[in-house]
């Protein structure tokens, strides 16, 4: 049976409870990592029994719920800050994230990831350092969270009995060395965190759950979990390099502003990085990508611009929407720029969402033509 009901959202101590840094199966004694194993044992994503079923359900509505009550008592605008967990700490594509996110978390934003390794760490360690008036202390973080650079491959971990195969103890090790030296850099940042939201999934529990967020919406149902991230990222969705799943964040977004009422309800979406990976083919080799990216910027804007015009708007005024809402960039004052056009409009809509009034948010799917 899964996790108990949860009266609030996680907090890093909640799920990193029982880990031990020391012990080569560290990893695996902590809470996030039992839940996981259950999760996995009673069916993954195809529970075994009713039973199962509707007790994930009641955790999962119990966390929706939270993540209702966080948002109102935050109240500030929402970025969310989608990217690939296979992103390497020790690439600059990492430390660009993170000072973009110390940057916009300085400019009062709240951001919000999918919680796992890569660019999410990424954004959630900017945040965490964002409260020192110099980029000094995150470049250090960044230097020392380097030592290991990357999580490991954990799926397939389990024996038919639930215990760890063999063949994958040296790669739990990894992840504890991984999951240690995040918890180290923690250290380095103030006690009490600059907020942000994580919204991971046990139906990817073996990636390890970095510290760095001040709160945690973790679902059993991914695709409760997408839902919200898309849907709470109302100021503007900021893209890092990414793969498979950043696709489905994507094109999850591009739905929503292709079924825009109003101009002004197209959501901004920024494909951020410097060396415009969304903006570049990958050259192939036999067995993998010499160089890699994925171009989808020939696609994206004549799907918004079909959709947009087709609603009878004038062609010139979709244009003028999608040239300031639509960007490859990774200068920090134009984001920033975008993302505060667009914050009364996501701060309004998100005040219909927490009252329960989607019907008046133009973008929301059960209001497409």
């Amino acid at each position: 049976m899964p996790a108990t009901v949860p009266h609030q959202l996680y907090t890093a101590d909640d799920l990193l409870g029982g880990f031990n840094p020391w012990d080569p199966m560290g990893f695996t004694l902590s809470r996030d990592f039992a839940i996981y194993r259950e999760f996995a044992s009673d069916g993954g994503p195809l529970p075994t029994s009713l039973a199962i079923r509707a007790a994930q359900a009641a955790h999962d509505a119990a966390i929706a719920d939270a993540l209702r009550v966080f948002l109102k008592t935050v109240q500030r605008p929402l970025v969310g800050v989608m990217g690939g967990h296979s992103l390497p700490r020790n690439h600059k594509a990492y430390a660009a994230i993170a000072h973009l996110a110390r940057d916009l978390a300085r400019q009062h934003f709240l951001l919000v990831t999918g919680g796992g390794p890569g660019v999410m760490e990424a954004a959630h360690l900017g945040v965490a350092f964002s409260s020192f008036d110099s980029a000094g202390p995150l470049d250090e973080a960044i230097g020392l969270i380097s030592a290991a650079p990357k999580a490991p491959f954990l799926d397939d971990l389990f024996n038919d009995d639930w215990t760890i195969k063999k063949d994958k103890l040296g790669a739990i090790d990894e992840a504890r060395n991984w999951l240690k030296t995040a918890v180290e850099v923690r250290a380095k940042a103030p006690s009490i965190l600059p907020v942000s939201l994580a919204i991971p999934t046990w139906l990817y529990g073996a990636e390890p759950t970095m510290p760095f967020a001040t709160h945690y919406a973790k679902y059993f149902q991914n695709s409760l979990r997408e839902e919200a991230l898309v849907n709470n990222s109302r100021a503007g969705i900021i893209y890092g390099r990414g793969g498979g799943g950043t696709m489905r964040e994507i094109y999850q977004d591009v739905e929503r502003n292709y079924y825009a009422k109003t101009l002004d309800e197209v959501t901004p979406m920024i494909f951020f990085d410097g060396d415009k990976y969304w903006e570049t083919d990958p050259i192939l080799s036999e067995t993998q990508a010499a160089t890699p990216g994925i171009n989808v910027h020939p696609t994206i804007r004549p799907i918004l611009s079909f959709g947009l015009v087709s609603e009878k708007r004038p062609k010139g005024d979709v244009e003028a929407c999608l040239d300031e809402k639509l960007l490859f960039t990774t200068d920090h004052a134009s984001i920033i720029t975008v993302l505060r056009g667009h914050e009364k409009t996501s701060q309004r809509n998100l005040t219909f969402a927490l009252a329960a009034e989607p019907l008046k948010i133009g973008t929301l799917r059960m209001n497409r033509r």
